[in-house]
């Protein structure tokens, strides 16, 4: 895949950008953001009738939950009546993050960094400058499991630190947060005056895509319950579908303070999506062209959604993948549906060869199973390519499962069924298209002989 020159559209950056909305951003969040009326009314809701909250937010992952919080802490960090201090960078859930102690330097580390953004001279404030080294000194701890530079986001080294840090308990960080939350109700931040701070955790879709850290995120809310309770901090947690009804309501000492209602973000609808890739392409227009040229048509995208079952993330790769397959040839034309989508099969073609090196006989299996009109069993495949039915599991489907290229589809008895993963059900439109060619091609040929 090669770069694309988004200037040939008259675009300044990638509007196809896969990272969350945020503030600070290339593309400002206040402008950008479409839709999400029914959350945003019920997020508002509860802020403005609580003065505390913690809030399980819940959908599949590339839903578009992350832009969702963050457009919704940038307007209550500046736009609502009732302001709340929020820091521009999520806290990421990880498997060293479930514990009081490293959630309590995680936040603190985050107020901090946002505070040093907007108005830095606050840092030298006594209670600031306390927790400011508290936190630099935290830095020193071996983080060789990968946590993060307690929302600083520095690189620290994976050895053994030779400096020992200075070892607080847990309820004395539980008392400087404390502290802090008052700080930020009782001192002008930036020329604000703030009520409380929003406390906003992502991703764990991630964590509890193992299932053996279920346990560990169950023991984290329990642990970290008298915190969610402290008044005027809004605590919003980011996850799958299944994290309030499998994680939160599985404890009813955790699931008591939460708000009993999870917030279920379900994907944008296609005009909603059309419209905030039109938003984008508005915002980054270069100011040297009168109008920007679409790169592809809007049905492109509704092919995609229906692939993608609505993944914003999921989509927007797959586009800039078909611009990518297509950079040195791209003129100043938009992409139709059929064009963009056999481009997109090409580079998931392309992709397969890059990763593996297939035999001719692999290959043939695999284009029989992407064109097949139904799932296929490895017996099937045996008795079709007259094979044996040990090879065809070790030597064809296996890698290809490896790779996630296919994958088991359903099962009839103990047959297993298999067929082409989300990702590479653009092989198919690719080798139809390349069927139907040959076939076109055929018949002008017996057409031409005909006409002798």
């Amino acid at each position: 895949m090669q770069p694309i020159n988004w200037q040939q559209f008259g675009l300044k950056k990638d509007p196809f950008d896969t990272s969350a909305l945020i503030e600070g951003g290339d593309l400002p969040i206040e402008k950008v953001f479409v839709g999400r009326d029914e959350e945003r009314n019920f997020l508002n809701s509860l802020f403005e009738s609580s003065d505390r909250l913690c809030l399980a937010i819940c959908g599949s992952v590339g839903v578009g939950k992350t832009s969702l919080v963050n457009f919704h802490k940038f307007i209550w960090k500046y736009e609502k009546a009732k302001l709340l201090f929020s820091f521009r960078r999520e806290i990421e859930a990880s498997k060293d993050l479930l514990n009081k102690r490293s959630f309590l330097i995680e936040i603190i580390g985050s107020v901090l960094r946002e505070i040093k953004l907007i108005q830095p001279e606050l840092l030298k404030n006594p209670l600031l400058d306390k927790l400011n080294k508290i936190v630099d000194i935290s830095q020193s701890i071996d983080i060789s499991m990968g946590v993060s530079a307690f929302g600083f986001g520095a690189d620290v080294g994976r050895g053994k630190s030779t400096v020992q840090p200075i070892q607080l308990s847990t309820a004395t960080l539980e008392g400087y947060f404390g502290e802090l939350v008052e700080f930020i109700k009782m001192n002008e931040i930036n020329g604000r005056k703030y009520s409380g701070l929003i406390v906003h955790v992502n991703n764990f879709d991630v964590v509890l895509a193992n299932k053996e850290n279920k346990r560990s995120v169950i023991e984290f809310f329990n642990e970290i319950r008298d915190i969610l309770q402290i008044k005027d901090v809004y605590s919003l947690f980011l996850g799958p579908s299944n994290l309030f009804s499998d994680i939160i309501s599985s404890q009813q000492r955790v699931k008591g303070i939460f708000y009993q209602t999870p917030l279920k973000v379900n994907p944008l609808s296609k005009t909603e999506m059309t419209k905030a890739f039109e938003e984008r392409m508005e915002i980054l227009q270069s100011g040297d062209v009168q109008k920007y040229i679409k790169p592809i048509e809007d049905e492109v995208i509704f092919r995609l959604y229906d692939l993608y079952n609505g993944d914003i993330r999921s989509i927007m790769s797959s586009v800039r993948d078909i611009l990518g397959q297509n950079a040195d040839k791209l003129s100043k034309t938009t992409l139709t549906a059929n064009e963009a989508m056999l481009l997109l099969g090409k580079e998931r073609w392309e992709r397969i060869e890059r990763v593996m090196k297939l035999t001719d006989e692999q290959k043939n299996i695999l284009k029989y199973l992407a064109t097949a009109d139904k799932y296929i069993s490895q017996k099937e495949v045996a008795e079709l390519f007259k094979l044996a039915r040990t090879n065809v599991s070790g030597y064809y489907f296996k890698p290809l499962k490896e790779n996630n290229i296919i994958e088991e589809k359903e099962k009839i008895g103990q047959t297993p069924y298999f067929g082409l993963t989300q990702d590479y059900v653009p092989l198919k439109w690719l080798l139809e298209a390349q069927k139907k060619m040959s076939k076109n091609i055929q018949e002008q040929q017996s057409k031409q002989i005909e006409l002798f």
